[in-house]
């Protein structure tokens, strides 16, 4: 509604210049309106291109939005879960068992499960329509999952550097799937 309101002021406003130039001068007419008419063309032109790249950014966020809200969803559920048996550790290293919360295993390991489903899911399925940003965060992502478990086997990894890492690794996932998110809704 501003826009329109400016638009019409604008408008107004070089009208009257016009008009108060052409009395002054007397300009020719028919050249004039020509003048007048190639700019509105380029206008309407600029409207219409923008009004394009505008669309494809809504069908971009239309089609991606499910998806992606399913991602965040499950990196988020995986953080909390991380950062719960994260502080569980580090309880257990410290030797305060009294501050250790009773984490339920089953529900985690659903967690867990839906992490790598939409982990898994944005690669293979939604990857020709996620932004490559997204793709070379999520397989970043997996190839420190890797490497973390690859430490901890080779025992250079206590419990607790491996859920230190793991958290960091999925915050830092879950920063771009939120930025790319905020900027592909435009929010």
């Amino acid at each position: 509604m501003v826009l329109f309101v400016s638009g019409l002021f604008i408008g107004f406003f070089i009208t009257v210049w016009y008009l108060v130039f052409d009395f002054s001068f007397d300009f020719e007419h028919s050249m004039s309106i020509n003048v007048i008419i190639a700019i509105a063309t380029i206008m309407a032109t600029a409207i219409h291109f923008d009004s394009v790249r505008n669309q494809r950014k809504d069908r971009l966020w239309e089609i991606n939005k499910e998806s992606l809200l399913k991602l965040a969803k499950s990196i988020s559920d995986s953080v909390e879960m991380t950062s719960k048996f994260h502080d569980e550790a580090f309880y257990r290293m410290q030797g305060i068992e009294n501050e250790v919360e009773v984490i339920n295993t089953d529900g985690s390991q659903d967690v867990f499960k839906k992490f790598k489903e939409a982990l898994s899911d944005s690669l293979n399925v939604y990857k020709p329509l996620l932004s490559s940003i997204v793709i070379d965060a999520i397989e970043e992502y997996q190839k420190s999952e890797k490497e973390i478990s690859r430490l901890y086997d080779l025992e250079e990894y206590t419990e607790f550097d491996v859920y230190d890492e793991e958290l960091c690794a999925q915050k830092k996932l879950q920063k771009i799937v939120l930025d790319y998110i905020k900027h592909v809704s435009r929010v």
